[in-house]
């Protein structure tokens, strides 16, 4: 690797890292989009990429939370991390039998169903509502595990509400153990990705060192700007992205 890529890899880890921090979501929503569209990268080795990025990402930010007033509930992620870290090799085995063009959609796809929620923010959930019962959670854990392994997304959208349901988590505890969960999942998709062939590690270390750098001036920046600015912003991209991706996948241009 040159000079040159090493720049450009890790500007795109700042950009990624920013854009991350200031929405508050994981990695694999800008990530995966940034290497393909601005690094050239095929569709599934960003996805391979964003999900060893996301495991360094949400272990600074899960590090980070513990020293906060809402840290980690451990008994949550490991009783969620139980479905959705194993189901992440079910995504990886689908991404590796299937077309790119399948990746692609499924990937547009996901964006499209999570810009409305991005753009409402995180619900307020009633505390005396019903909960959900554990065993749909778990049910709930394989699908967004296989979605992550698929598409590297990390499903935090997902699991925060799923947690404040079905575990009683505050959104701040939630959010938290969301990003524990997340990192979980990096870890077994990236190995599953690893043992299918993914061998590019060595242009991975400027774009986590640069996510991280990003990520830090992207949460200064999500404190200075109003939140619903920067939810709607957010999804807002995620929707130009998603119908990019889409035109690619039918070769209309």
């Amino acid at each position: 690797m040159d000079l040159f890529q090493l720049a450009v890899l890790t500007v795109l880890g700042v950009f990624g890292g920013v854009l991350a921090g200031a929405a508050g979501v994981g990695g694999g929503i800008v990530f995966v989009p940034t290497l393909v569209y601005v690094a050239g990268w095929d569709i599934k080795e960003a996805v391979a990429a964003s999900l060893v990025i996301i495991i360094f990402s949400a272990l600074s930010g899960t590090i980070r939370n513990q020293r906060g007033e809402d840290p980690v509930d451990w008994r949550a992620t490991v009783i969620l991390s139980s479905t959705v870290a194993p189901a992440t090799l079910i995504g990886v085995y689908v991404a590796s039998i299937s077309p790119e063009k399948v990746v692609q959609v499924v990937f547009a796809t996901i964006l499209l169903l999570l810009a409305y929620p991005t753009a409402r923010g995180r619900p307020e959930v009633d505390p005396n509502a019903k909960r959900l019962a554990v065993p749909l959670v778990l049910i709930a854990g394989v699908f967004i595990g296989t979605l992550s392994g698929l598409v590297g997304v990390g499903g935090g959208v997902v699991m925060v509400p799923l947690m404040m349901l079905g575990m009683g988590l505050r959104t701040k505890r939630a959010v938290s153990t969301s990003l524990a969960v997340v990192m979980c999942a990096g870890i077994v998709g990236a190995i599953g990705y690893i043992a299918t062939g993914f061998s590019d590690l060595l242009s991975l270390p400027p774009l986590i060192v640069g996510s991280m750098i990003g990520a830090w001036f992207g949460v200064r920046l999500r404190e200075r700007l109003p939140e619903k600015a920067v939810s709607r912003g957010f999804a807002i991209f995620m929707v130009i992205v998603a119908f990019r991706i889409l035109v690619d996948a039918a070769d209309i241009l």
